[in-house]
């Protein structure tokens, strides 16, 4: 059984529009969490439109026929709950969280911003300025700009490697017509999914949601997007700031595939803890950085291991010499029953003791629905986790962490010849 106090009690059903809604029923809970996603994000975009996805989620937040900007947060903080949304490269998900009493409000509130944003021009001029000033926000942080241009040595020109916030030049041309002719594109009744979890009855949301559903066009024109393809290479861009970052970044597994849980192992005791190897080598055994890790991200047909640390330019060959070592060591059989064993526990551990609030269990059962078509029961979960064994993990790791397998971006300051390897300037 799972550990105590994580029940499973979950429903589904499908709209006659063709939306689904699952529910997982937590009576011991004041408050439920509620996420309506659309399968519409980044990677949907043509070139053109880079950032439309997220400047749509933006304006929602505008104003509606019925409540002003002001008045959409006055509601929802008037009852001490939140409102929020986030586009992502495949979906975009709104959110609400309440106490229960206060379902109805939450339901009109997600209702009204989604069917009856305005979208006038003037909010268009206006919040072209704030998501400029994000993406400055954005640009001002080495990591993050690492991290992008690791994505785009890996992925080229493709929309999986491009920033969700978009192009300068897109944003800047945008107008409310062509936010408006994204959503009606984007956001069909036939890829809405609704989920979600606390003390909430599944017949009781689905009737509150009833004109959400009724509302939306019954069908999204935009096409799922084509499988990445991967390359490789070295590229450095040479930057006034205080530290050198290096990013490596290799093909990954969808988050569908049946080795999702030997993969997030693997990481855990590649770079996602305190005593991975990456950490425990190049901070504490060497004392080279202060953070280094690594991470993966899934996605419907494909997916990505990214391996980041940010040190002093004089250490960097030093940092990228012990990395590469590190994953040349794991693909090259040197993972031990110990360290899987001891991953495994820390996954287990650390993904149940995340479901205690409504918030995490809501996206479990939305990422599950959206990616799986099944919303995997707790049990079953925990017995893939403790299934995983040391074999599978290094046969996977053998897979995926061969160092030529990874696209190589150095991004700091100096000189490119200050960086010893081959690299091409960005």
């Amino acid at each position: 059984m799972p550990p105590a106090g994580i029940p499973d009690d979950v429903r589904e059903s499908v709209t006659p529009e063709g939306c689904t809604v699952v529910t997982e029923s937590l009576p011991h809970v004041a408050g439920v969490t509620i996420g309506v996603c659309f399968g519409a994000g980044s990677r949907h975009e043509a070139a053109g439109e880079a950032g439309l996805a997220h400047f749509l989620e933006h304006l929602s937040f505008k104003g509606t026929g019925r409540r002003s900007a002001r008045r959409i947060a006055e509601d929802i903080d008037a009852v001490g709950g939140s409102l929020d949304a986030g586009t992502g490269r495949e979906h975009t998900m709104f959110t609400s969280r309440v106490l229960a009493e206060h379902l109805p409000l939450a339901c009109d509130l997600l209702c009204d911003l989604i069917l009856n944003s305005t979208m006038a021009e003037p909010d268009v001029r206006l919040e072209r300025g704030v998501i400029l000033d994000e993406i400055k926000a954005y640009e001002d942080e080495p990591g993050d700009v690492a991290v992008e241009r690791a994505l785009h040595a890996l992925y080229g020109d493709d929309p999986i490697a491009r920033p969700v916030l978009g192009r300068r030049d897109v944003i800047g041309a945008a107008t409310a017509a062509s936010v408006r002719d994204f959503r009606a594109r984007g956001w069909g009744a036939d890829r809405v999914l609704v989920a979600a979890a606390g003390r909430v009855t599944h017949d009781d949301l689905k009737e509150r949601l009833a004109p959400l559903f009724a509302g939306l066009p019954p069908r999204r024109v935009l096409a799922d997007p084509s499988p990445p393809r991967p390359r490789v290479g070295r590229k450095v861009l040479i930057r006034s700031q205080e530290q050198a970052h290096l990013v490596m970044a290799a093909p990954g597994l969808p988050f569908g595939d049946p080795d999702r849980f030997a993969l997030a192992v693997l990481n855990n005791l590649l770079g996602g803890t305190s005593s991975s190897r990456l950490f425990q080598e190049i901070r504490e055994q060497r004392g080279l950085a202060y953070g280094t890790g690594s991470w993966v991200e899934c996605h419907r047909d494909s997916g990505y291991l990214m391996v980041h640390t940010a040190a002093d330019p004089a250490r960097f060959a030093e940092v990228a010499r012990v990395t590469e070592a590190v994953l040349a060591e794991c693909a090259g059989g040197g993972i031990t029953d110990e360290e899987v064993s001891r991953s495994r526990e820390q996954l287990k551990g650390s993904m149940f003791l995340g479901l205690e609030g409504t918030s995490s269990r809501m996206y479990r059962l939305a990422h599950a629905r959206m990616y799986l078509d099944r919303v995997t029961p707790l049990d079953e979960v925990r017995l893939a986790i403790e299934g995983v064994t040391p074999a599978a993990v290094r046969a996977l790791a053998a897979r995926l962490l061969d160092p030529a397998r990874f696209a190589v971006v150095a991004v700091g300051p100096g000189k490119v010849a200050d960086y010893s390897l081959p690299w091409a300037p960005i």
